[in-house]
């Protein structure tokens, strides 16, 4: 009977794992701060990854591209995605809820160095009361300007005159390139033709997620094999093995700065009692006053 119980269960386990891999998986890609150069290279980019994890993992998958955040999370609540590409700054911003398996690599970097470019001004300084231009993330877009770009130094709202929300990163260069703004936070490969007027840091590239697959072990395990091997040329190159500790170190940078000033332990001197209890002995000598004199030549 124990025999027979062990070999159900097998059969059982078998079962759900060849149902799973005939099951169709979706794909979802939304990064508006990749650098993709356009929505279409987005799409070609997860469809070929779709292609990717159906060769390797031996499951049938899709590709699906989103254009704006909450398309992208009703499509989720709706069961109609199973993994997707998500933005390094939105997931930060929503404080990482999905299951990170891979952190895309840019260059061979997975957290390429940013700088705010611009077309008219030469420092930050220069640039008060212009236009700013950024890809739109989320809520907390400001904070993550601000806090983690600017390092809490500024304001967006009271320094700029305007902050211009581009659909992604492509189209956000683009609005200075054509001086419709007047600065923008990039990567630095994407500053082309723009002077670099302030270095910013280092922000983690999308991030490869299962959104809520509820597949086997093993094909998840099998899935995060494909997307490790694959590497095109393309905005995203690469894949190198992550967990969420890029993206919370990132929505930390985003918390609000509270400076204080630095106290410091006064240093204690010892005095010794003979010290204080007998006055030093004063003799007072007339200076030589000689060399203050200048004597005239004759």
């Amino acid at each position: 009977m124990k025999r027979l119980l062990v070999a159900a269960t097998v059969m059982l386990a078998a079962g759900v794992a060849q149902a799973q891999e005939a099951k169709k998986v979706t794909i979802a890609i939304y990064a508006p701060n990749a650098p993709f150069a356009s929505g279409q290279d987005r799409f070609n980019y997860v469809n070929r990854l779709a292609q990717q994890i159906a060769s390797v993992a031996g499951v049938q998958a899709e590709g699906k591209a989103f254009a704006r955040a909450g398309d992208l999370e009703a499509a989720i609540k709706a069961k109609q995605v199973d993994f997707a590409v998500v933005d390094g700054v939105y997931l930060a911003e929503r404080g990482v809820p999905f299951t990170v398996m891979a952190i895309a690599t840019t260059g061979g970097e997975t957290q390429p160095k940013w700088a705010l470019f611009s077309s008219v001004g030469t420092d930050v300084k220069s640039l008060q009361g212009k236009r700013l231009s950024a890809a739109h993330s989320g809520s907390r877009d400001d904070e993550f300007i601000g806090n983690a770009l600017f390092d809490g130094e500024l304001q967006v709202k009271k320094f700029f005159a305007q902050k211009n929300e581009a659909p992604d990163l492509a189209a956000a260069v683009a609005a200075v390139t054509l001086k419709k703004a007047d600065a923008v936070f990039a990567p630095e490969s994407e500053g082309k033709g723009l002077k670099n007027v302030f270095e910013a840091g280092r922000i983690p590239n999308p991030a490869f997620c299962d959104v809520g697959s509820g597949l086997d072990g093993g094909v998840i395990a099998k899935i995060k094999q494909a997307v490790l091997a694959h590497g095109v040329q393309a905005a995203l190159d690469g894949w190198k093995a992550s967990d969420a500790g890029p993206y919370r170190a990132l929505a930390s940078r985003m918390g609000g700065r509270v400076k204080r000033p630095v106290m410091t332990e006064p240093t204690v001197v010892k005095l010794e009692d003979l010290d204080v209890l007998v006055p030093p002995t004063l003799e007072p000598t007339q200076p030589d006053l000689r060399p203050q004199y200048w004597v005239p030549t004759p």
